[in-house]
């Protein structure tokens, strides 16, 4: 898994531990505090089974709304269907209180309200405050009707900003947590992306240490036999040997050029080897080429580089898009069998020798 797909996954995990601590909260509301209640006051009610009804119908909405969030955050259309049931179901609860002790017996008001909660915890907050605001509208109206005094104003005004502002309470703190747990998300993916970068760089760091200490080796015996005179800088196999270690150092400085197009940039720095000797070059590209790996590129430019070293007047470098992959061709006018290096690193190499002129081909695939 990804650093990305890691961080991601956390925080869904996040969400979905917070949804589930709102669904048995309200679960945990309706059977505890309301059905308590419902039962408590049971000789107060003119018609039990009626309110036993109402309840069974917000359990059933309660139960619906669980099942919608615990797949997701529900559409409009059946978070809003299941609100609004809780709300008739406790508008009709209400309706069927005793008047006069209506907010003393009504179970339903804050069952619908955490219901709403429920379905609407992730959708726009202005959703859940207007709903919630319905089901006070609703509540008063039933109020009103069975004759508003002073008294029952004042504590309809109390359970509102108890029931709703614990209600908003926790749909805001929700929604504080999902940012919390999307910026940790995100804080983990930057920390994962720097020390990535960081291991990637190391790595490059090292391999191309590796390859300095190894062109060390095989250049420093070539200077010191020059140094003391035992290589005659006449002989044209010291000459091509000069050459080689040259191409070699300068691809090596060319790898760490961070360009588009890695491939044909360090075939030009090994090329200009060549050009010094008076060899024509011309390094031609056929459509938009795909990013080699370094492994394959350095295969590719060691075979260059054995065939510019033993060019005698000219090298024609052609580069084109094959399938899953590049082909890069040589011809050349060596004069005599050129040894190529062994493939590798997903290249192969084939080539062919004709009087003077050598034609091979240096193919990588990436499959």
């Amino acid at each position: 898994m990804t650093a990305t797909a890691s961080t991601t996954t956390m925080s869904g995990r996040y969400q979905r531990a917070f949804t589930i601590a709102v669904v048995v909260l309200v679960a945990g509301w309706h059977l505890a505090g309301a059905g308590g209640q419902l039962l408590h006051n049971r000789p107060a009610y003119g018609s039990f089974a009626f309110q036993g009804a109402m309840w069974l119908v917000m359990a059933l909405a309660i139960a619906a709304g669980s099942v919608l969030v615990l797949r997701g955050a529900p559409g409009w259309r059946p978070a809003w269907t299941v609100a609004a049931i809780a709300i008739a179901a406790s508008t009709a609860a209400a309706a069927a209180s005793p008047a006069g002790q209506m907010l003393a017996v009504n179970w339903a008001w804050g069952s619908a309200g955490w219901t709403c909660v429920l379905v609407l915890l992730r959708r726009r907050f202005a959703e859940l405050a207007w709903f919630l605001a319905a089901e006070a509208v609703a509540t008063l109206g039933v109020q009103v009707g069975d004759g508003l005094t002073r008294t029952d104003l004042a504590g309809f005004l109390a359970v509102l900003a108890w029931s709703t502002g614990a209600q908003l309470a926790v749909a805001a703190g929700v929604r504080a947590l999902d940012a919390a747990a999307g910026q940790a998300a995100v804080a983990a993916r930057s920390e994962d992306a720097a020390l990535e970068r960081a291991a990637t760089a190391e790595i490059i760091r090292a391999a191309r240490h590796a390859r300095w200490l190894a062109l060390q080796e095989s250049a420093a015996p070539l200077v010191a036999e020059l140094a003391a005179g035992t290589a005659d800088p006449g002989d044209a196999q010291v000459r091509i040997r000069c050459a080689v270690q040259a191409a070699r150092l300068r691809r090596l400085l060319a790898e760490g050029d961070e360009v588009p197009g890695s491939l044909v940039h360090e075939l030009h720095a090994s090329a200009d080897v060549a050009e010094r000797r008076g060899v024509a070059v011309e390094i031609e590209t056929a459509g938009s080429l795909p990013s080699v790996p370094g492994p394959a590129r350095r295969v590719i430019t060691d075979a260059a580089i054995a065939i510019l070293t033993s060019a005698r007047s000219q090298t024609r470098i052609t580069l084109a898009t094959v399938a899953a992959g590049i082909a890069v061709s040589f011809v050349a006018d060596t004069g005599a069998v050129v040894s190529l290096p062994a493939a590798g690193a997903g290249v192969a190499i084939e080539h062919q020798q004709d009087g003077s002129m050598l034609w091979a081909e240096a193919r990588w695939n990436s499959r």
